[in-house]
């Protein structure tokens, strides 16, 4: 039964999505309200500690005169959607361990000429996260650790080819914030700000993309042709075009249903996600008692990410709801030359939150909250919605408790702090003075 709640939490969400109904959304929240009761013991230090501080937070509000009777359904149905976003797309890592053409993916962009190797990784982890979100990750490191039980390598090969791969996944996945409308800081941006669309902001974060990608491909090229070298496997991939013809017609509904529904492609993606990987294990071992198994044994290994995801949106929606963002706006209205310091602002204050354990939604929430308020002054909000475009890009990387470096520690066995600070620490100080350059750039142009 506890094992049955995540699933239904996951469903009643999808069925909110398909039907508008909100109250599926809360019904969703409240079986993830028990499931994460039941379980609270098990969850990992961060998590705990953040879901006392989330409900010191949802108590505080309780009191505070800025808090409306509307609110808090609106809080329910964000806590079930993002809970939901992580756990739908995630159940990609079941048809990670059983496709073998998923497992062949490694192989496939593991050849060909050197220089091209790192781009082609990023390029593929962004693309496919444009899409699936977290479920790339969860995809990528599951087909990875997969691949690699293949060879008989050392483990410090091992350990350094998962390292290459996965860090180079992880810092495409940081593309999407900069590049896809799907992110859901385009949605966040363009929702507070519709002035912003992503056509606007795209260009400035094409020419970010650009710089992470340069900075990495120096540094990251090398860890890729030791464990290509230490595999070597110089065999054809099989199963590639159908790989590549399957992943065209799920894109294609994927469009298909976000034409016609009224979901965006994420929410999409959502809903067809898990009704295909229902369908290939209802196919594949035709037992539903195996099959509900399997997806509860799956969302139960992700708790953690899913369980901080809910908290992120819940004090996201709090703070935002109950914090002076009017009078701060006004104060920063008198002086619009600080316009490039409140960017610089947004840059650094949304990854520094994250080193400490504020999720980076929760920062995007507060401060595009805070450049909506200076919008309807008439104060110029293009350069600090890029810095904080490109702040939420490099958090993803640099915090050791997101969704992302958890899913990372998880595959790799190697503690979250490493992966935020060892693995990622050089890069994210390298790239943050290019960064700063645009944005003093951006201010240039458009004040």
């Amino acid at each position: 039964m506890k094992m049955a709640l995540l699933p239904l939490g996951v469903a009643l969400e999808l069925l909110a999505l398909l039907s508008g109904l909100s109250s599926f959304s809360w019904a969703a929240a409240l079986a993830f309200a028990l499931y994460f009761l039941l379980h609270f013991t098990r969850l990992n230090p961060y998590p705990r500690w953040l879901g006392i501080i989330t409900f010191a937070v949802l108590l505080a509000a309780l009191f505070s005169p800025r808090t409306s009777a509307e609110l808090w359904p609106r809080l329910a149905s964000s806590a079930a959607y993002y809970t939901s976003f992580l756990g739908a797309l995630g159940l990609m890592q079941l048809l990670a361990m059983r496709l073998p053409q998923l497992r062949d993916l490694h192989k496939a962009l593991l050849t060909g000429p050197n220089v091209i190797l790192y781009p082609r990784y990023v390029l593929t982890a962004g693309s496919i996260g444009s899409i699936l979100n977290f479920g790339m990750m969860n995809l990528l490191c599951g087909t990875l650790v997969e691949h690699l039980k293949r060879y008989s390598l050392s483990e410090a090969d091992r350990i350094a080819g998962l390292r290459s791969v996965m860090v180079t996944t992880l810092r495409g996945f940081a593309l999407v914030p900069l590049l896809a409308p799907t992110s859901v800081t385009i949605a966040i941006i363009t929702r507070e700000m519709p002035e912003l669309s992503w056509s606007i902001m795209v260009p400035f974060g094409i020419v970010a993309a650009m710089m992470m990608i340069g900075v990495g491909w120096y540094r990251e090229t090398q860890g890729l042709i030791a464990l290509r070298d230490s595999i070597g496997d110089a065999s054809k991939a099989d199963g590639m075009i159908s790989l590549l013809l399957g992943s065209l017609l799920g894109l294609l509904a994927i469009g298909v249903l976000a034409t016609f529904s009224g979901l965006s492609a994420s929410q999409s993606a959502m809903v067809l996600v898990p009704v295909g990987v229902i369908t290939y294990l209802l196919w594949r071992d035709r037992s539903p008692k195996l099959a509900l198994r399997q997806v509860g044994e799956n969302m139960m290994s992700m708790h953690n990410e899913m369980f901080i995801f809910g908290c992120a949106a819940l004090l996201g929606g709090i703070l935002g709801a109950v914090a002076p963002l009017e009078q701060l706006a006004a104060w920063l209205a008198q002086e619009p030359k600080y316009n490039v310091l409140l960017a610089i602002a947004s840059l650094f204050s949304t990854i520094t939150l994250a080193v400490i354990g504020v999720a980076p939604i929760v920062s995007l929430s507060l401060i595009a909250g805070l450049l909506a308020q200076l919008n309807l002054l008439g104060v110029p909000i293009l350069t600090p919605a890029v810095g904080l475009m490109c702040g939420f890009s490099l958090a993803m990387i640099f915090s050791p408790f997101g969704p992302s470096t958890l899913i990372l520690s998880r595959y790799s066995g190697v503690p979250p702090m490493q992966v935020a600070f060892g693995w990622n620490g050089r890069f994210v100080l390298s790239v943050m003075p290019l960064l700063l350059l645009l944005l003093l750039f951006t201010y240039w142009l458009y004040g």
